[in-house]
């Protein structure tokens, strides 16, 4: 364990990171940045277009992913299990089903009278049946296959092992049913759902309103009731980013998701949001505040706001550092997402 000094004079605790950790962070790093400089170039649509038609990147990406989580992340994990993310996202699944279900039900029929959303006796939610169908996007290696309360369907652009299904779900249609040909899936069923989880998945692309799309895609096949699950790295204490985080609160609200739950991790936001069986439930809340414009651009991440500009090759490190040790300590904090 090392102990540094900060530019504030305080003091950071890191654990020693091993040198093939940082190399294979890197790598996801460059991936990202290069993807971000393509889409200021020819464009956001054009850009992932030929992202997800490199294979060859694409398979080298998902290989050292599926090496970060099992060997590094997970390992680091085990004398704490409450920071690993996929521990953090099943336990609050299951609380929701098992004890707040019914009570966010009531919450839900007091916030449509409250901004005069007429509410039916007809209009029932009916409780999902155990094992709880579960659409793991950005999945890699299958995580949540552990977990008997779960049936999932596994996705991922790379799947990195073969019982991990190939779709890009930022463009994969949406129909009635679902519909898989030779492990690649062709369409994904509306309202099918009980939970999507997005767990170190929207900070992939480069543009806000990618994330907005993919958040509006899971609320429609979600069933009403069913939860959007959010996991997205941020090392920074607390309130650094709080305001990114209530952004994301009202773009995602005016799909017609209310968020039931959020905690800041030591290196994750996570998020639970419910889909309402009203999206004008959500939407009549925004309007109380008076925010209606520029809804699409709110899923916002720190990549987004750094100037670009000076980095004119692909292979230019996202962040610039002084020294190797300042590289290798922020990389060390991506050990517990």
């Amino acid at each position: 364990m090392s102990i540094t000094i900060d530019k504030k004079g305080k003091k950071n605790t890191r654990k020693p990171v091993d040198s093939e950790h940082i190399q294979h962070a890197e790598f996801i790093k460059k991936c990202h940045l290069k993807l971000r400089l393509n889409s200021m170039k020819i464009g956001a649509d054009e850009a992932w277009q030929n992202h997800c038609s490199d294979d060859s990147l694409l398979k080298s990406y998902s290989n050292t992913m599926h090496k970060l989580a099992s060997q590094f992340w997970d390992t680091n994990n085990k004398n704490e299990p409450s920071s690993c993310r996929i521990s953090w996202i099943s336990n609050n699944i299951l609380k929701y089903f098992q004890e707040d279900y019914t009570h966010e039900i009531i919450r839900e029929k007091s916030l449509a009278q409250r901004f005069n959303v007429f509410w039916s006796t007809d209009d029932i939610i009916c409780m999902p049946e155990n094992p709880f169908y579960l659409l793991d996007v950005g999945s890699c290696y299958n995580p949540f296959h552990k977990y008997l309360s779960y049936k999932v369907l596994p996705i991922d652009i790379a799947p990195a092992i073969k019982n991990v299904v190939k779709c890009d779900f930022l463009t994969v249609p949406l129909d009635v049913k679902l519909n898989i040909f030779d492990n690649v899936c062709q369409t994904l069923p509306l309202s099918t759902f009980d939970i999507v989880v997005f767990s170190l998945f929207l900070e992939y692309f480069p543009l806000p309103q990618q994330r907005y799309k993919c958040c509006e895609k899971a609320y429609n096949v979600l069933k009403s009731g069913g939860l959007l699950v959010i996991a997205t790295p941020d090392s920074s204490h607390a309130s650094y980013n709080s305001k990114i985080m209530k952004n994301w609160k009202i773009s995602l609200s005016n799909l017609g998701f209310w968020r039931i739950k959020y905690e800041k991790l030591t290196h994750i936001h996570c998020m639970v949001f419910r889909k309402c069986l009203f999206k004008q439930i959500p939407r009549n809340w925004l309007h109380s505040l008076n925010i209606i414009n520029n809804i699409e651009e709110l899923i916002t991440i720190p990549q987004d706001s750094r100037n670009y500009d000076k980095m004119n090759e692909p292979s230019t490190t996202i962040i610039q550092r002084e020294d190797d040790d300042e590289v290798a300590n922020l990389f060390s904090e991506l050990i517990n997402i």
